[in-house]
């Protein structure tokens, strides 16, 4: 019955390792962890049938056979816990494991290495006679090569941050302490107080652990159990119609069950190939599907940080801007009462020079208040005091204040408006002035013949009545390129634009652009070309 029972366990710990090795490396061969673990399966698999001819056959060779196939199992076992801890091929750590495995492989097979003399041999390696150095030197072999996987086991676990990973080792740590507890116990300690009828089942350990890494297979992927569970399904069928080859009678069966068997093992193998390139494919898209996930969150995290920049940027241009106005108020205030000899007479040639720093202050002023409005209008804020206002009333005081500029150049400035107009809009007299002045004032100055036509239309747009202004210049016209760009544009103009007007800051058309999108409105530009003057539109609701 103890043999029965014995042999049961080692065909089923066999099979196991047999089928886990073909597996393995049938899913992925170029994988170092699958190779090794191939290997392993069929180490044990060797050392099985060892222990298991030991039982049948109780001689010298298959004694000895039992150690070798021992010493190279647990040496593989190494490599395979370097290469799943490390995951990569180590040439080195090959080369000495190697050495050291097939060192006590060969030394295995010398007559009075293991056992000087022995009278009773047991299945498993366990034997009553009188031991040599040799079995020392295998303890202490065997020992160290459980000190080793434990210490990659723990380090690797440790070092891992994937918890499924971390799931997969504490498997493994327990089919590996199964395994090296169980062979200790039947291999070592028991013989030596004379206990032998346990030997031969040390492959329990094993099984334990084939059973751990059987878990994970099927739980946690350790194996691709689709491919596994499809490789089962093409074995079963080729075993039973292999099975039915054999109880063939006559040659007539013996050809239709063979064709069957061919024709089972040929699509089979399709199948499993078709399974593995499937598996393939989805383990790719879910690669990609990880990196553009991985890509789209760094991406996010660029444009917070780029968000969190852009308005501490404008929140330090906005305090700058508070600070460079005060001193320029004060020095407004102090050249104005200067000029108007609060601080007693001065000559015509200092009131002369103190008129232009007065002058100079007051454009300074100005660029600081639009600095500030690009700020605040860039962080979102409302700056608009939205009131009903005559735009009729407004374009007129512009034209009127362009006008010297204009006559100075030598061209027309005409403003034409359209009969009874509802001049009515609703918007920021101040903002909506400034924004329309600078665009009258800049087709003024870059324009150097012919003139510029401000021209105010009211349309309906659906529901809305919208007043438009039309400025139409002949001057230097534009590329559809800088048409495109020429509100989106700070502290920059074209070469042309420079020519003309060096004075000029970049920033007047920016400004203006924010100010009527501020108001809801839409602006923008046309052109014919270089040379061939331009037009700008701005479209604003007009009350009803």
């Amino acid at each position: 019955m103890k043999m029965s029972f014995i042999t049961l366990i080692l065909i089923i710990v066999g099979s196991l390792n047999l089928v886990l090795g073909f597996l393995s490396i049938s899913q992925d061969w170029k994988s170092w962890k699958n190779r090794f673990f191939s290997i392993l399966c069929f180490c044990a698999t060797a050392w099985t049938f060892t222990n298991f001819m030991t039982g049948i056959l109780p001689t010298s060779f298959w004694l000895k056979s039992t150690y070798a196939s021992g010493a190279i199992t647990i040496s593989a076992g190494v490599m395979w816990i370097f290469v799943f801890i490390n995951k990569f091929f180590d040439i080195k750590k090959f080369i000495i494991i190697t050495t050291v495995a097939l060192f006590f492989a060969v030394a295995s097979y010398w007559d009075g290495f293991i056992a000087k003399s022995y009278s009773v041999i047991y299945p498993g390696g366990a034997f009553v006679g009188e031991p040599n150095f040799g079995l020392i030197l295998y303890a202490i072999f065997f020992s160290i090569s459980g000190i080793i996987i434990f210490y990659e086991l723990i380090f690797g676990y440790r070092k891992s941050k994937d918890s499924e990973e971390r799931i997969q080792i504490r498997y493994v740590f327990y089919g590996v302490i199964s395994t090296f507890s169980v062979s200790s116990l039947t291999s070592f300690i028991f013989p030596i107080f004379s206990m032998y009828q346990f030997s031969g089942i040390d492959s329990v350990g094993f099984f334990i652990f084939l059973l751990c890494i059987s878990y994970i297979v099927i739980k946690y992927r350790f194996l691709n159990i689709k491919v596994i569970a499809t490789e089962l399904f093409t074995f079963a069928m080729c075993a039973v119609l292999f099975v039915k080859l054999l109880l063939s009678n006559g040659f007539y069966d013996y050809l239709i069950n063979g064709g069957m068997l061919a024709v089972a093992a040929v699509f089979g193998l399709l199948l499993v190939r078709s399974v593995i390139h499937e598996v393939e494919q989805k383990n790719k898209i879910e690669a990609m599907s990880v990196d553009v996930k991985k890509a789209y969150e760094v991406e996010k995290k660029a444009k917070e940080e780029l968000e969190r920049l852009d308005e501490a940027k404008s929140q330090f241009m906005m305090a700058t801007q508070h600070h460079l106005r005060t001193p320029l108020t004060a020095l407004k205030g102090y050249l104005s009462l200067t000029l108007e000899g609060d601080f007693g007479p001065i000559s015509d040639v200092v009131k002369e020079k103190l008129g232009f720093c007065f002058e100079s202050t007051n454009r300074l002023i100005k660029l600081v208040n639009e600095f500030l409005d690009i700020s605040k209008l860039q962080l979102g804020r409302d700056i608009l005091d939205i009131k009903e206002t005559s735009i009729v009333e407004m374009l007129k005081d512009i034209i009127v204040e362009v006008q010297p500029e204009a006559d100075k150049k030598g061209i027309y400035l005409t403003l034409i408006l359209p009969p009874e107009p509802t001049s009515l809009v609703m918007a920021d007299a101040g903002k909506l002035r400034e924004a329309l002045y600078n665009l009258i004032d800049n087709a003024v100055k870059y324009t150097e013949k012919g003139g510029v036509k401000v021209e105010l239309q009211f349309v309906t747009k659906g529901r809305n009545n919208c007043a438009m202004v039309i400025v139409t210049d002949t001057g230097i016209g534009m590329t559809k390129e800088e048409a495109d760009d020429v509100f989106g544009r700070q502290f920059e103009r074209g070469k042309e634009a420079k020519k003309v007007y060096a004075l000029g800051r970049g920033i007047g058309l920016f400004i203006t652009a924010s100010i009527i999108r501020a108001h809801k409105g839409k602006i923008w530009a046309e052109s014919l070309g270089a040379g061939q003057g331009s037009a700008f539109y701005v479209e604003l609701i007009a009350k009803k």
